[in-house]
């Protein structure tokens, strides 16, 4: 984890060199060329729900499993492990370069488990013109197909980091515990 964490750090600094230069000042009546919105798609590894849903399942399919054996077969079954990822799509709306609003739509896969959530998101961005951190809170419903009625459900994005360009950007975040541990993901700004 320490690797991971100085990794990113010196990541960040190379970043921060090669696209410091100075702010354009805008003079009294010109237009800023800020995009206010974006539209998203992340993919990424499964969520710490995912990753614990999954774990019981694995155990309660492996208990079936041998309970069904009767007596001494012991014989090996070949399956097909499914894998596991989550992809989300939202849209962002940012007040100034600081602060934004949004929506998501995640889709989750482990095993024979599907999560879907729908959630409400605020988010709060600082940095340099071109490598910004971002972190977000949000809020909503998880649905899963089968599973009854929908719950709340919430996500933190503790860290994010962005390449942040005039028409789209690129980013890595973590987030906990629905959305992916781990995602990556593209925008385009508009």
């Amino acid at each position: 984890m320490k690797k991971i964490l100085i990794a990113l750090i010196l990541m960040g600094a190379v970043f921060t060199n090669i696209f410091a230069q100075g702010y354009d000042v805008v003079e009294a009546g010109e237009k800023d060329e800020f995009n206010h919105s974006e539209v998203y798609l992340t993919g990424g590894t499964i969520s710490f729900v995912g990753l614990f849903s999954g774990l019981f399942v694995a155990i309660g399919e492996g208990i079936a499993q041998a309970a069904s054996k009767n007596g001494g077969d012991t014989s090996t079954d070949t399956q097909k492990k499914d894998a596991a990822f989550s992809v989300t799509g939202g849209y962002n709306y940012f007040f100034n370069e600081y602060f934004g609003v949004g929506a998501f739509v995640s889709y989750e896969k482990i095993s024979s488990i599907n999560l879907i959530t729908t959630q409400a998101k605020l988010t709060a961005q600082y940095g340099w013109e071109h490598f910004k951190f971002f972190h977000s809170l949000s809020g909503g419903i998880i649905i899963i197909p089968g599973g009854g009625k929908p719950s709340f459900a919430f996500d933190v994005t503790y860290l994010g980091l962005k390449l942040d360009f005039k028409d789209f950007n690129l980013f890595l975040e973590g987030t906990f515990p629905l959305g992916g541990m781990i995602r990556a993901g593209a925008s385009y700004k508009f």
